[in-house]
């Protein structure tokens, strides 16, 4: 047995020194373990040995290790900024954790500014499948980043000044694709436009290709009014879902990104004056609704896609004599609604986050020194999925922006 171990090790490149004690199957290490592993770890674990390295670099290993790791809320966090205004320590964009132990793999770095004013030009428009599309108010332009490989190229110049609306994976072809509208289109005569991410084409008009929806919904769309960047749309189905932020109307907007069109669908409820929000959780949608007032937090979960059935699946009562108790004179938001009925609440004054269950019960505050945290609203699920589009081509161009990576 020891000698099998240790001859198996040599063979695959192994240090013989890792057979001093038995070793685990090679395909539970990889299949159960390594695949769980944030991708900064897994390149480290990568230079063990050459079977490590070959096996977690395959096709399959990658695509399967993408689909492992946790889907996790986007906060900016910035250094204290003095009172001169001349800046103060940077800024980080971070995959927050509130289940990760210890307390220092909470944060996940994903990228890393120079200073926090920086931070403040840099804007997330969408984050699908470990890329993450924005711009720099700088120059207007937008960019495409996966912050696991570190590859980063420039989009087209036709999008300088659009309002992007998403970037989606295109479920028959597997192309990415960024929806967007020019800002300079009036109503009626609106058009969006697909742009296919690493094509030579120019991007493709669709004109404004609503299928049965109310006149309000129509003119909702052609406004522009989906290009909201702290409510991203959920993909789910090959179509794109937004809420219809209107006191008018009470629908989602839904984008059928096969047909290329926009219809509606109808919420769970018709409750007017609440904070609102869609999810994605364990591959159907949900929707929150979240009263600050009284600090109530109503998850609905769509049972039934094609019947639109909903039913409510949480209704948490948040603990504001507890947190008022931790910080005094202080304005809290409910800013992240996770999937099993857990939530995010920042604290408005002093930008502290506080995680509660969905039963209520505060488990953990969260507090950095002169540090102050910014949900964006976008979650992050990361990918060492390499794409061709980041070699460069004749329209895009690999750039280093003003981040590092970190």
């Amino acid at each position: 047995m020891w000698g099998t171990t240790r001859e198996r090790s040599t063979r695959s490149g192994c240090p013989a020194a890792a057979a001093a004690v038995p070793a685990l199957p090679e395909e539970l290490v990889v299949w159960e373990i390594l695949i769980r592993l944030p991708a900064k770890t897994l390149l480290r674990c990568g230079a063990v040995c050459r079977s490590w390295r070959c096996l977690t670099s395959a096709a399959d290993f990658i695509l399967a290790h993408h689909e492992r790791q946790p889907s996790l809320p986007l906060v900016v966090f910035n250094g204290q900024i003095r009172v001169s205004g001349n800046g103060g320590g940077g800024a980080t964009l971070d995959a927050f954790d509130p289940h990760a132990a210890p307390a220092a793999a909470k944060r996940r770095p994903v990228l890393r500014f120079n200073n926090s004013g920086h931070s403040r030009e840099f804007k997330v428009y969408a984050s699908c499948d470990g890329l993450l599309l924005f711009s720099l108010m700088s120059n207007r332009g937008f960019y495409i980043c996966n912050p696991a490989t570190r590859q980063c190229i420039a989009l087209p110049l036709n999008l300088v000044g659009a309002n992007v609306v998403a970037l989606y994976r295109h479920s028959s072809s597997g192309e990415y694709r960024v929806l967007y509208r020019n800002w300079i289109d009036l109503y009626p005569n609106v058009a969006y436009y697909v742009l296919t991410v690493g094509s030579y084409a120019e991007p493709r008009c669709i004109g404004l290709p609503t299928a049965a929806a109310p006149a309000l919904v129509k003119q909702y769309i052609a406004a522009g009014q989906l290009f909201v960047t702290e409510r991203p749309p959920v993909f789910l189905h090959s179509c794109l879902h937004w809420i219809v932020y209107s006191a008018r109307v009470n629908a989602l907007v839904v984008f059928d990104t096969v047909a290329e069109s926009f219809r509606c669908m109808c919420p769970p409820t018709a409750e007017n004056g609440l904070w609102r929000h869609l999810h994605e959780l364990d591959d159907t949608l949900g929707m929150s609704y979240i009263d600050e007032r009284k600090m109530m937090v109503k998850l609905w979960v769509l049972q039934d896609y094609e019947m639109e059935v909903w039913s409510l699946k949480y209704k948490i009562e948040l603990p504001m004599a507890e947190l008022r108790s931790i910080d005094k004179n202080c304005s809290f938001k409910v800013s992240v609604v996770l999937g099993n009925g857990d939530v995010l609440v920042s604290c408005s004054r002093l930008c502290h986050l506080y995680h509660c269950d969905s039963m209520g019960k505060l488990l953990q505050k969260f507090r950095w020194h002169c540090v102050f945290s910014r949900p964006i609203g976008h979650c992050f699920k990361e990918s060492l999925v390499r794409h061709a589009f980041f070699q460069g081509q004749d329209n895009y161009h690999v750039v280093k922006p003003i981040f590092q990576w970190s």
